[in-house]
């Protein structure tokens, strides 16, 4: 056989198993911070579900402002609350990727498709998938807006 073909066999090293160490804690990590995310969608929606129903009866189901208040607040807290988490995650895919690229590099491991995550909190806050929010706060406006100019009553 050409030598060249061959690659050698990998031998991880301490180094090595502190980057996996905590390669596998970070991948954790993102997983665990993915779930919360659609954990934030899913409870939004269902609390701005139980407001309005509560603000029926406060209102003796007359349409009001809070109608359209309330769910814009709703959905604001849960916008920032998701595109926090959001901006972490990929601030750990962004280390995960450095430690696979320090084993690469330590073991001369040129043909990897390790490509740099990109973690800022404009590219968090506006994501697709904070679409939700987004549609539901313009709603809210939306809503606000033909109440108040009497389009709606």
């Amino acid at each position: 056989m050409n030598s060249e073909l061959e690659q050698q066999e990998y031998k991880r090293n301490a180094t090595d198993e502190i980057d996996w160490i905590e390669i596998t804690q970070l991948h954790e990590a993102t997983l665990k911070i993915s779930q919360n995310c659609f954990e934030f969608k899913k409870l939004c929606v269902a609390l701005i579900g139980v407001a309005a129903v509560a603000l029926g009866k406060l209102t003796s189901n007359n349409l009001d402002p809070s109608y359209f208040i309330v769910p814009l607040l709703i959905s604001f807290g849960f916008w920032i609350a998701d595109f926090t988490a959001y901006y972490f995650q990929r601030v750990t895919r962004r280390r995960m990727n450095t430690r696979l690229q320090a084993i690469a590099n330590r073991n001369e491991v040129t043909d990897t498709d390790i490509r740099p995550v990109e973690a800022s909190w404009i590219s968090s806050m506006f994501n697709l998938s904070m679409t939700l929010y987004f549609v539901l706060m313009t709603l809210s406006v939306l809503g606000l807006v033909l109440l108040l100019k009497g389009v709606i009553s």
